[in-house]
């Protein structure tokens, strides 16, 4: 089965099914660990951004190749196609309410590496706190 046979709901699908396969040169299964904790953790942050009636845009660095978007899976399809990624918060106004920055290739649970320091950055950071910690105690 190839990656194209399976759906692909999030940017870090393929990397899985890749670290899974044993015929892959990717082969990890421990790679494939930090991938899952990655992939969880980064749909709590769009969750929990997007039940506050929130909008998201999402740069890879280069370029913002989501905007304004309140689908999650759109934004979760942008996610991972690089080393990092801003994940930005809007408000119904259009205001920045919070900005994330996610570093893929660490230990997983930790994958949210910064954020700005707002009211709503620091309810949401507090919202995923005990996902993060009981994935640390995990790894």
């Amino acid at each position: 089965m190839t990656t194209t046979d399976r759906n692909i709901d999030t940017g870090f699908d393929s990397y899985i099914f890749n670290a899974t396969d044993p015929d892959h040169r990717n082969f990890s299964p421990a790679l494939a660990k930090r991938l899952r904790m990655e992939r969880k953790v980064c749909k709590a942050l769009v969750k929990a951004g997007l039940a506050r009636g929130h909008s998201a845009s999402v740069c890879d660095g280069e370029e913002w190749t989501v905007k304004l978007s309140k689908h999650l899976r759109t934004i979760m399809l942008a996610l991972a196609s690089t080393d990092g990624d801003t994940l930005r918060f809007r408000d119904a106004s259009g205001n920045k309410v919070a900005d994330f920055f996610l570093v893929y290739g660490n230990d997983g649970y930790d994958v949210i590496c910064d954020y700005s320091l707002t009211d709503e950055a620091e309810a949401i950071y507090a919202e995923l706190k005990p996902l993060l910690d009981r994935l640390e105690s995990e790894a």
